[in-house]
């Protein structure tokens, strides 16, 4: 079977669209996304150093150039070494259906050295103010456009399942079933077949079903205009969250919400009671490399275990 016409077999632009839509086209649609901006990216570069589209001019030293690029951009490392896992499966696919000329242009190309990241979670008198502070808007955001109960159940779902935003924005309603998410599309392909949900999180989405949105089939969640709700709606939500917490602290005891910080929280404290497999397991993560940069001990942990090591 012919992948692409004759006249196109060259053509580095004809294959990276022929392998979005056979071999990336299966992930979760960020995923997809996401490796269409790096190929892009890629594919820009590689037509202002060489001048065309042709595909046996990708060498390894062109894959290098461009990561230096984006280094030189300040990208940061975990980004350039995302951008180059695509260039691998990519290049690699690629190299199977149409050998390079002069071999895998990403072999021997090595990820950019990570340093150990700051871990981005919340304390428990932050996670004390964000709760209040979302309680108290249920009173304060009574104007008929605004959704205080919806905004509440956000934050402890999110806080207590570890789901992903995008995870938690892909949910239907008969997904719920009491104290589970049945069926719960992660990260990639895989499916987790049931969630836990505990008490309080139930409580708060109870009460948002019943005060806001109602019985009708769809969306979980669902914005001003009764469509599937957007991640920057969430954004949103959690700002005005945190904007009433921090309403009466001084800028140094501030909390920075978004929703990847109660994921890195919620994982966290997994790892802390039950081990890091556990914690593994609730992140819909397959790998354990990733796992790590939400449950290794902060840099003020590290120093007071080593203070009280002897």
């Amino acid at each position: 079977m012919e992948l692409v016409p004759a006249n196109q077999r060259d053509d580095l632009a004809a294959w990276f669209n022929l392998y979005m839509g056979l071999e990336a086209g299966a992930n979760a649609t960020n995923t997809v996304l996401a490796k269409k901006r790096d190929l892009t990216s890629f594919l820009d570069f590689f037509m202002l150093a060489t001048g065309c589209t042709e595909a046996d001019l990708w060498t390894r030293s062109v894959t290098g150039d461009f990561l230096k690029g984006l280094q030189a951009k300040k990208k940061s490392p975990t980004t350039v070494n995302r951008v180059l896992a695509t260039l691998r499966h990519a290049g690699r696919w690629i190299h199977q259906h149409r050998p390079f000329l002069a071999g895998n242009p990403t072999e021997r190309i090595s990820d950019v050295r990570v340093d150990d990241p700051e871990w981005k979670g919340l304390t428990p008198i932050e996670i004390t103010r964000l709760k209040a502070a979302a309680e108290q808007l249920v009173y304060v955001r009574r104007r008929s456009n605004q959704r205080p109960f919806r905004d509440l159940a956000i934050l402890f779902v999110l806080l207590r399942t570890g789901l992903r935003v995008s995870e938690l924005l892909c949910l239907d309603l008969d997904q719920y079933q009491g104290k589970h998410f049945i069926n719960v599309q992660r990260k990639g392909r895989k499916v987790s077949r049931a969630v836990f949900l505990a008490c309080e999180g139930r409580e708060a989405l109870d009460e948002y079903l019943k005060n806001e949105r109602g019985p009708a089939p769809g969306p979980l969640f669902l914005s001003r205009s009764g469509g599937r709700l957007a991640r920057q709606h969430v954004d949103a939500a959690l700002k005005v969250i945190a904007r009433q917490a921090n309403s009466r602290l001084p800028d140094i005891q501030k909390i920075n919400l978004h929703a990847h910080v109660l994921r890195h929280t919620c994982l966290r404290k997994a790892a802390e009671k039950h081990g890091v497999q556990y914690a593994m397991e609730l992140s819909g993560q397959s790998s354990e490399r990733y796992i790590w940069r939400y449950v290794q001990p902060s840099t003020e942990q590290k120093e007071a275990v080593l203070d009280n090591l002897f």
